[in-house]
C-alpha cells in the first residue's frame, strides 16, 4: 500500500531530516482513483516532511476543484512544515 511505502523514511537516521528532504516522488493527487486515496497519498507526504510538489495538470480547473479541499488543508500543510526531525512519529 502507499501509506507502507511510507516506513523506509523513517529509519534509525531518517532520510528526511536537517540538511536532508525525504523525497518518495512527485505528489499523484488528483490523479488517483478516488478523493480518499487522493487524501491519504498527500497525508503521507506530509507526515513524510516530503516536499508538496503537485503533480497534476494544475491548469485543469476540474480536478483543482476536486482536490482543492485536500491540497489546501491547513493542518496538513503544518504537519508538513513542523519539522521536528523525525517524520512519521
Amino acid at each position: 500500500s502507499n501509506l507502507q511505502s511510507t516506513r523506509k523514511w523513517q529509519g534509525e537516521k531518517p532520510l528526511s531530516r536537517p540538511g536532508c528532504w525525504a523525497y518518495p516522488d512527485m505528489l499523484e493527487v488528483g490523479k488517483l482513483a478516488t478523493f480518499h486515496e487522493d487524501r491519504a497519498h498527500f497525508g503521507a507526504w506530509c507526515i513524510t516532511s516530503s516536499p508538496l510538489i503537485l503533480g497534476h495538470n494544475v491548469t485543469d480547473e476540474k480536478t483543482n476543484e476536486k482536490i482543492w479541499p485536500i491540497i489546501a488543508n491547513r493542518d496538513a500543510i503544518a504537519v508538513n512544515q513542523d519539522w521536528a526531525g523525525h517524520p512519521g512519529r
